[in-house]
């Protein structure tokens, strides 16, 4: 036989044998658990390793912290008061301990968890994508050849590297579109299934998965409309059964989830995340994070599907009224990734909405695009099996050999592409700061708070140390009483009023006795919440920290967290999961809606879990508390007038703003040192939303000009969102470079619209300031 014969004899071989695989469930995920070991094995070598980026730090404290409250102290994993003085642990968005996954962190810990987290979830990704691509008419070898494309793409392997696991959330994507897919079919197991993927993805911390991946569920139910958007009655009723379901899979999926929604939803009100500024990228950017390889000092294959992935994707696009959906879909993804950069910025229009409004990178709309050229690519492979297996009686010759070509240029370009996949997970996983982990909880010492440090918070639970240094991705109500050096933790805030004693102490319960003289106060070096709850006297709020108002006398003082939101939450996500069961059980005798009758009992099944939600809402009442946003130096943004020995600057914008003073904390600042500039602000009832303030910062001669363009006031009060007739104060700290030193700097203001087109702000009346171009200057000093 010679070699040419010999090369198609084994290339025909090969591809009977991949069909083979991929037609037989348990070969298909031995394959797919092939992959996902190649790629999660830099991370399971070394997955007894602590991951010493700061992020990485934060991140996997909660998973850590979770899993000793339950071990350790035998407690539900509800308050963490180890970080920021103690927080509603179940209401941290970026937690992840509420998810299947959470069962490997007990098993293993931490850190080896990780990994195993990793592999799993990437496993769960390829045959995620299969069930997807399959759904949408692809073969079994092109569904089975495409999946590594998303699976396996750069978010993946970037995000371990940084600690962010819960992008693996991600994964989830396919199913829930999947299980979205079946639910408009009217199936109840594809209900299951996106109300399970749905709930497992916002337990495991998706605060960019779950609201993006709602979005490609939408884009599902819209394709479903459109395609069955006829005037007679099958239409009408494929439509109105579609969109029953689809709403019933929404419901359950929330109610299972609410033992984690609620929770967040009371976190984020007590302390809002706003988001300013107006990110984009450019098209050239968004080229290289998702077809260029990694390279450093770059963002280059951070959303990485390779090159060499495109014929297959290209040639998808020739399916005409298959791929026209999914190539709608990439290119709103695409949009969406540029952010503020394209105009009209679809991002901009999309954060206006509740659930978008805290999203901050839009490149993270590329994740999806990743679906959809997965979902592309395996159509394009299934086509050009289509040309080869057409009848011979009904074929030419030349679309048999164009069909050969095509499918052998498309697979072995995804099979050539699995290669630089593994590698970006190579790459990065080589590239992390490993050490040692910390040992287990010594509790043979107290409890108590410390100064702490953020980027190093993995060492401070087990030696019993709290770190008031905080940082997180909403700002934490963090009381200013609380104290890093104090002997005790607990103590009476009237001196002399009798004696306070720890009797033990665990996360979630103190236990004191109190002897008191006269009535008095017990205080806890820890944040006040709404959900403790005190066996005798009144739980009290002073100024964020937590006390206990108590009557004279001896009290064996108990004091638990318990919150509302995790008690209703959790019996809502139990009543969710028993009507799952329900459906499930319905689904194997009948697996589709049928008829009005079989309708309402889906219907009630989805609303059930609202009755524990409405009963715990309506019998336990909590008081609310909202943080009052503070400047950087402490003092509150929001003011009756401007503070004494302010410079009177009076200038009128339109829009209703005015800058009433502005103030440097150091007239005379030096070089290489940094001063705080104070804008006080007014406005009226009118403000348009969208405004920002940019702060150009000018040398008189040579040199870089200094920009402090911001959106949110001292960094946490969005102007629109802003008291009208009050004082706002907006704290800008100004760093000056070393080459500063002489020159005379002059600093000129302004407001202009970040979300709506981009321009500056007319300026209506300069006030006491020089104007020039619709900004005012406000000061001018000497670096020195």
């Amino acid at each position: 036989m010679s070699p040419a014969r010999h090369l198609l004899s084994l290339v025909r071989g090969s591809y009977r044998a991949v069909r083979y695989v991929a037609s037989h469930t348990p070969l298909r995920l031995g394959i797919f658990a092939g992959l996902a070991l190649i790629a999660a094995w830099p991370l399971l070598s070394t997955a007894n390793s602590l991951n010493e980026f700061r992020d990485a730090h934060v991140l996997g404290h909660y998973e850590a912290v979770a899993r000793d409250t339950v071990l350790h102290w035998g407690q539900a994993p509800l308050w963490d008061p180890y970080y920021c003085g103690g927080m509603y642990l179940l209401g941290t968005p970026q937690a992840r301990f509420v998810s299947p996954t959470f069962l490997l962190t007990l098993v293993f810990g931490e850190t080896r968890a990780e990994a195993l987290t990793a592999f799993a979830m990437i496993l769960a990704g390829l045959e995620g994508t299969y069930r997807y691509a399959r759904s949408r008419r692809a073969t079994r070898f092109g569904a089975m050849a495409a999946a590594p494309l998303f699976a396996l793409s750069g978010i993946f392997a970037t995000s371990p590297a940084l600690g962010w696991f819960s992008f693996f959330g991600f994964q989830l994507l396919p199913w829930m579109a999947l299980g979205t897919r079946r639910a408009l079919a009217g199936e109840r197991m594809g209900l299951v299934t996106t109300a399970v993927a749905a709930a497992w993805c916002v337990g495991f911390g998706g605060t960019y998965a779950a609201p993006i991946a709602a979005l490609w569920c939408a884009f599902e139910v819209g394709e479903h409309v459109v395609r069955h958007a006829r005037t007679d009655r099958a239409g009408v009723a494929a439509v109105t059964l579609g969109l029953g379901v689809a709403a019933a899979t929404a419901a359950l999926g929330a109610g299972l989830a609410a033992v984690r929604l609620w929770p967040i939803a009371d976190t984020l009100q007590a302390a809002p995340r706003i988001i300013g500024g107006a990110p984009g990228n450019d098209w050239g950017t968004l080229a290289r994070m998702f077809l260029w390889p990694i390279r450093p000092e770059t963002d280059n294959g951070e959303f990485f599907i390779g090159v060499l992935g495109l014929p297959a994707v290209l040639l998808g696009l020739l399916r005409r009224r298959r791929s026209i959906p999914l190539a709608v879909a990439g290119v709103a993804c695409v949009w969406l990734a540029a952010g503020y950069a394209v105009r009209p910025s679809l991002f901009a229009s999309l954060r206006e909405l509740p659930l978008y409004t805290t999203l901050r990178y839009p490149e993270r709309f590329l994740v999806p695009l990743a679906l959809a050229c997965a979902t592309l690519a395996a159509q394009g492979v299934s086509l050009a099996e289509a040309y080869v297996r057409t009848p011979r009686a009904r074929q030419r010759r030349r679309r048999e050999r164009a069909g050969k070509a095509l499918l052998l240029v498309a697979s072995v370009g995804l099979a050539a592409n699995l290669g630089p996949l593994a590698a970006q997970h190579a790459l990065h996983a080589r590239d992390r700061s490993l050490s040692s982990p910390p040992g287990a909880i010594d509790d043979s010492r107290p409890f108590h708070q410390a100064r702490g440090n953020r980027w190093a918070l993995a060492y401070y639970e087990p030696m019993q140390r709290g770190s008031l240094s905080c940082w997180e991705a909403y700002p934490v109500p963090e009381s200013p009483l609380l104290r890093g050096d104090r002997q005790s933790e607990e103590w009476l805030v009237e001196p002399g009023a009798g004696t306070v004693t720890e009797r033990s102490w665990s996360p979630n319960r103190i236990e004191l006795d109190v002897a008191l003289s006269r009535p008095a106060t017990v205080a806890v070096n820890q944040n006040w919440h709404a959900g403790w709850r005190a066996s005798a006297g009144t739980i009290e709020n002073d100024r964020g920290l937590l006390t206990v108002a108590l009557p004279a006398g001896t009290h064996a003082l108990s004091l638990r967290f318990a919150p509302r939101s995790a008690t209703g939450g959790a019996l809502a996500s139990l009543v969710a999961l028993l009507a799952l069961g329900v459906v499930v059980r319905q689904a194997r005798r009948s697996p589709k809606v049928r008829g009005a009758r079989e309708g309402l009992v889906l219907a009630l099944l989805a609303l059930s879990p609202l009755v524990p939600v409405v009963a715990t809402a309506a019998l336990v009442h909590e008081a609310a508390y909202v943080q009052a946003p503070l400047t950087p130096d402490g003092r509150p943004v929001v003011a009756d007038d401007i503070d004494e020995g302010a410079v009177r600057i009076d200038a009128k914008f339109a829009d209703g703003v005015s800058l009433e003073a502005a103030t440097l904390s150091n007239p005379d600042p030096a070089a290489g040192a940094e001063t705080s500039l104070e804008l006080d602000w007014r406005r009226d009832g009118r403000v348009a939303p969208g405004l920002g303030v940019f702060v150009h910062i000018e040398p008189s001669t040579g040199g870089t000009n200094i920009n402090g363009d911001h959106v949110l006031l001292s960094s946490v009060l969005d102007l629109e969102d802003a008291p009208s007739n009050k004082t706002l104060r907006d704290v800008l700290p100004i760093f000056l470079p070393d080459d500063a030193r002489g020159k005379t700097w002059k600093v000129w203001v302004g407001l202009w619209r970040v979300r709506r087109g981009g321009e500056r702000v007319h300026l209506e009346d300069a006030g006491h300031a020089l104007s020039d171009g619709d900004r005012v200057l406000v000061a001018t000093f000497v670096a020195r």
